[in-house]
C-alpha cells in the first residue's frame, strides 16, 4: 500500500508539477509542493497505525477544556 501511495503521489506531482515549472508558476509550484507533502506525509501515517493530527489535539488540549469548561 506504501509503494501505491508513494506512486501515486508521483504521479499527481509530476501532471501538476511540470505544467507550473514550465509556465514559470514558482509560487504555485511550491503550494501544490507543500500541498502534497503533507498529504503525502498524513496517509503515510494514517496507513502505518500512526495517531492523526486531531488525536494528538485532543490529548494536548483536553486538560486545558477540563480546566476551562469545569
Amino acid at each position: 500500500m506504501t509503494v501505491l501511495i508513494v506512486f501515486a503521489a508521483l504521479v499527481i506531482g509530476l501532471a501538476e508539477g511540470i505544467p507550473l515549472g514550465k509556465q514559470g508558476q514558482w509560487k504555485e509550484l511550491a503550494v501544490m509542493s507543500t500541498l502534497l507533502g503533507i498529504a503525502f506525509l498524513l496517509a503515510v501515517g494514517y496507513y502505518l497505525g500512526l495517531p492523526s493530527l486531531l488525536a494528538l489535539l485532543e490529548r494536548l488540549l483536553e486538560p486545558v477544556g477540563k480546566a476551562i469548561f469545569k
